[in-house]
């Protein structure tokens, strides 16, 4: 029942996301950021695969203003700034911590992401072409 909530809210965050171009077909990052490359993923405690349209990375972190936000935007700044995260300690995401909260849903200090965040089942080269594609944005 709570994941037919969460895929809902996703679902309505799709139409509030910005609309995206086409990527270029060398550039996999973009592709998947903005699910023209379709990611299989789950969420917490939930094995079951989500829709594909569900886990489009541009569905929650597109570039809206903070406070009208679902989820915090994947730009150069907001990854590599130190900050504190969900009150726990000053940290900063690498290619390394980036990858873990894509797969894992733990941001660099240890801390467990929301539960809305999907955990991604990708390969480490498709992980680094995102990593790359949000570092440039």
């Amino acid at each position: 029942m709570q994941a037919a909530a969460i895929g809902l809210a996703l679902a309505a965050m799709t139409s509030l996301a910005r609309a995206q171009a086409a990527c270029d077909r060398a550039d996999l990052g973009c592709a998947i950021f903005n699910g023209q490359h379709p990611m299989t993923a789950h969420l917490r405690d939930d094995d079951r695969p989500l829709p594909a349209w569900t886990t489009r990375c541009v569905n929650c972190h597109a570039d809206t203003p903070k406070a009208q936000a679902f989820a915090p935007p994947l730009t150069h700044d907001s990854l590599l700034g130190a900050a504190s995260r969900r009150g726990g300690p000053v940290s900063h995401y690498d290619e390394t911590a980036f990858c873990r909260a894509v797969k894992d849903g733990v941001d660099p200090a240890g801390v467990l992401l929301r539960k809305s965040m999907p955990h991604y089942r990708m390969a480490d080269a498709e992980c680094m072409a995102l990593w790359r594609f949000v570092v440039q944005r």
